[in-house]
């Protein structure tokens, strides 16, 4: 079995080998899920142990998502410059000192202080994280790759909430920062044997501020754009069932915090199965047909969800699981799709995949707290609003001159297509009816 993993890379990995690469990337993408969601149970404790009021310690997780962003924007187009491991060492060492300050807290200003420094520490890794899966595996393989890694970007927001709410069944609010630094201690050990994947030569030339503005070169491919705005919709309406998931199962159906648990990881077990329910259907059905079937899918969840929604928690679970699968479906093969359309740029074209996402889903979670009716409707709603865009956008791509490699053209899934370059600063960008360019490095 290793001997086989071997040959699925490009860039050997000897101490690591390409499990422990596998373990190092999943690793990876938990931290931000766990950082985000973890905690949120401890936040009414916080309220109580520092003496402030909520709208104070709200701002740990508004901290969070904002330098998170940031973080993403600006350390995924370094490491463009620099290399994958210098970036993914100085983030994961960041992050996990952070995490250990932020349990040591003695007020809540140096909490929110601490709680940036680790938001800065998890973008540096988030934003690696998907280039290496780009730089690491072979074409073929990356598919399943990213299944394995991205799928811990949907279950880990499902099952944090849960681990956060068992721990402080034991312990204070500070053990949850504990634990967050462990698995930062863990992914520290991993990222020291990590070996490079970015050789120099394949490496951006130019200035560090002209690294950075990679993002408007790769922003200004309208493939990856637009695609990216149509899969990112998905996010607005699950970070709404994040947000106000557990008033609904707790305050709306009167499910006592065990009940609500069961509901709340019973959901992210049966939604792990989502990225290999597509690597199956991916040898019958392409990419094109599959995204067709699984936004009317979505939409349909939601429609449901407004009509029986309100009756059990059990039909809510379960309409929410609907769209909560064709989400895990979506994402490993949309974001093998998105890195396709960029030959270079790896780290800039991670950054903002990203970052559309956690953009997306924080819209949906200040959604999700408008004054609806219930809950229940405000999650329908917002999930066949978000479904019906995306649908419209999806036939407009469709319908339009805009390339879109790894759908518009003949390459069966999990191969490398035809990608097409972002320009370099003083070079014209591409569109629709431009050729495919390289530009020097």
């Amino acid at each position: 079995m290793k001997q086989k993993m071997q040959q699925w890379l490009v860039r050997p990995q000897g101490k690591l080998g390409p499990l422990g690469l596998v373990v190092l990337l999943v690793t990876a993408s938990l931290v931000t899920p766990l950082s985000l969601d973890m905690y949120t149970p401890a936040v009414p404790h916080m309220t109580e142990a520092f003496g402030t009021t909520a709208g104070t310690v709200n701002l740990t997780l508004v901290g969070y998502f904002l330098f998170f962003a940031v973080g993403l924007l600006v350390f995924g187009p370094l490491s463009d410059r620099y290399g994958r491991r210098p970036v993914l060492l100085a983030g994961v060492v960041t992050y996990t000192s952070a995490s250990g300050l932020c349990a040591l807290a003695l007020d809540i200003e140096m909490l929110i202080a601490f709680r940036v420094v680790q938001a800065l520490g998890a973008g540096a890794v988030s934003a690696v994280a998907i280039a290496v899966v780009k730089d690491a595996f072979k074409a073929e393989k990356r598919e399943a790759i990213l299944s394995i890694v991205q799928v811990m970007f949907v279950v880990g927001p499902v099952l944090s909430p849960v681990v956060g709410a068992l721990i402080l069944q034991v312990f204070d609010w500070r053990m949850t920062f504990c634990a967050l630094g462990a698995v930062g201690v863990f992914c520290c050990a991993l990222a020291v044997l990590f070996e490079e994947t970015l050789p120099q030569e394949e490496r951006y030339r130019g200035t560090v501020l002209g690294s950075i503005g990679q993002l408007g070169a790769v922003a200004r491919n309208k493939g990856f754009s637009s695609f990216l705005a149509i899969v990112g919709l998905y996010n607005l309406p699950f970070m709404a069932y994040i947000a106000v998931g557990s008033y609904v199962y707790i305050s709306f159906f009167g499910l006592s915090e065990l009940e609500y648990s069961v509901f709340f990881a019973v959901a992210a077990l049966l939604t792990a199965a989502g990225p290999f329910i597509w690597l199956k259907a991916s040898r019958y059905v392409s990419a094109r047909r599959f995204t067709g079937i699984l936004l009317a899918a979505a939409a349909l969840s939601g429609v449901a969800m407004l009509l029986a929604g309100e009756l059990s928690p059990v039909l809510f679970c379960l309409t929410f699981l609907v769209f909560a699968l064709t989400e895990a479906c979506i994402r490993p093969y949309s974001t093998n799709i998105l890195l396709s359309q960029q030959e270079g740029d790896t780290g800039a074209a991670s950054s903002l995949i990203n970052f559309a996402h956690t953009a997306i889903g924080y819209v949906g979670m200040l959604l999700a707290v408008l004054p609806w009716s219930s809950y229940v409707q405000g999650i329908g709603v917002l999930i066949v609003a978000s479904m019906a865009f995306a649908g419209i956008g999806w036939i407009a791509l469709l319908k339009s001159r805009i390339p879109l490699a790894g759908i518009k053209d003949a390459a069966p899934s999990g191969q490398e297509a035809p990608a097409v370059r972002g320009g370099r600063p003083g070079q014209g960008s591409l569109d629709a009816s431009s050729p495919a360019q390289g530009s020097a490095r």
